[in-house]
């Protein structure tokens, strides 16, 4: 049995990024030092946590969702200033589990846009996080080739410390049309064992 929390994170790894629409406007990013696999950052663009205790017949004992605040300059008298900010809802990030032959599965989706600028594409994944009583782990699903994406393991119960199980980081904002349908990468397929720092 195992006591573990499971971390799983979209971020933007640059300082700005451009406003689609107007050239003199800019968002702010994550920060280009954001490379992914940071336990304990609070820069993130949608975040889902789930706690769980293993000894318990439905495995999770909390779970929780967040966004991150999206903040917009604008380029006055040669300086940019932040003239608005928004956090997007929480209701574009879902989840639901079910126990199968004593195995958790818990299904996460997540479609959650720019709130600042309607119509922008969602930043999407499917992924089904697999959770055994040792406290293995495994990640399946697909997701837009933009932003970037974490999945992190943490076994309180054994003071492992935090485990990086999956990054994906765009190289350049070039990528940032991957936001649009459909989900450019997949089928992503990644366990780690309870005992192990290497993935299977």
């Amino acid at each position: 049995m195992a006591k573990l929390e499971l971390r799983l994170r979209t971020f933007l790894p640059f300082d700005y990024a451009p406003h689609p629409l107007n050239s003199n406007q800019r968002f702010h990013g994550d920060g280009k030092d954001r490379l992914g696999g940071e336990w304990h950052s609070s820069k993130y663009r949608t975040s889902q946590s789930f706690m769980i205790d293993t000894s318990k017949a439905n495995y999770i004992t909390s779970a929780t969702s967040n966004t991150g605040v999206t903040i917009l300059e604008e380029l006055q008298n040669g300086k940019f200033v932040k003239i608005k900010s928004k956090q997007q809802s929480t209701d574009t990030i879902k989840y639901a589990t079910e126990v199968i032959d004593d195995i958790l599965y818990i299904n996460c989706k997540c479609a959650s846009n720019n709130p600042l600028v309607t119509g922008s594409p969602d930043i999407d994944y499917q992924f089904t996080l697999k959770v055994t009583r040792t406290g293995s782990v495994r990640i399946k699903g697909y997701h837009d080739g933009f932003p970037g994406y974490e999945f992190m393991r943490n076994i309180y119960s054994m003071n492992k410390g935090p485990e990086t199980i999956y990054v994906h980081k765009p190289k350049s904002l070039d990528e940032i049309n991957k936001l649009f349908p459909p989900m450019d990468i997949g089928l992503v397929d990644v366990g780690r064992p309870y005992d192990s720092w290497v993935n299977n």
